[in-house]
């Protein structure tokens, strides 16, 4: 079957699978039902979310597996807080800075002419810090091991039906957008290509993911 989980901040896509399929198995044991040597109950999800990022993500169970490939391209909502003024290597605020730029400039009726840009079919670089595979490694590996640089990823095409920008405050920087967007898109990336839009640099403070189809 298909399920939806709420998975908290700080915890992993893989975290949540695992524990959606400890809690089900105690369960079906309790039920009488017996797991084969070495077989363990199938449980996937249909879109990774950073550890930083919470909201929902979809489960499939057993033969619900097969239906997960259409949330994976389907379309998503976010709900997301950035600050600008730096950007960082994670595009986040987990991870060093590496880039700073003056933010004082910076209006709301800016942000939103940048972010009207960003909309439609665009061009997006992906992340090195990512769960994508490069020869079979993810990419966040390669990135740790110094093996790959922001340069070394093509960009690739997405979709950004809507991007707005909600609230901003001068003073602090910050800003919350709302997205809405095709499988495959990075809102982290979107943020940090915001920044440079106005002139600055940014990176994603948090992120929820608010719909999923």
């Amino acid at each position: 079957g298909i399920v939806v989980a709420y998975k908290p901040t700080n915890w992993t896509s893989f975290d949540v699978v695992a524990k959606a399929r400890g809690c089900l198995e105690a369960d079906l044991k309790k039920a009488g039902h017996t797991f084969r040597r070495r077989s363990r109950l199938k449980v996937g999800h249909g879109g990774t979310l950073d550890p930083l990022a919470e909201g929902l993500l979809v489960l499939g169970i057993g033969t619900g597996c097969k239906g997960l490939e259409g949330y994976l391209k389907g379309g998503k909502a976010y709900r997301a807080t950035a600050r600008l003024g730096t950007e960082t290597d994670t595009q986040d605020s987990s991870g060093a800075i590496t880039r700073s730029e003056p933010a004082e400039h910076v209006t709301l009726a800016a942000l939103r002419d940048a972010a009207a840009g960003l909309t439609g079919s665009i061009l997006q670089r992906p992340p090195i810090y990512s769960a994508l595979k490069r020869g079979g490694k993810p990419l966040h590996e390669l990135a740790r091991a110094g093996k790959i640089e922001e340069g070394d990823v093509e960009p690739r095409r997405v979709t950004v039906h809507s991007l707005e920008v909600s609230r901003f405050d001068a003073e602090s920087g910050s800003f919350e957008l709302l997205v809405d967007c095709a499988g495959g898109t990075y809102v982290r990336t979107l943020i940090v290509d915001l920044g440079r839009a106005v002139g600055s640099a940014a990176h994603m403070t948090g992120l929820v993911r608010t719909r999923v189809g």
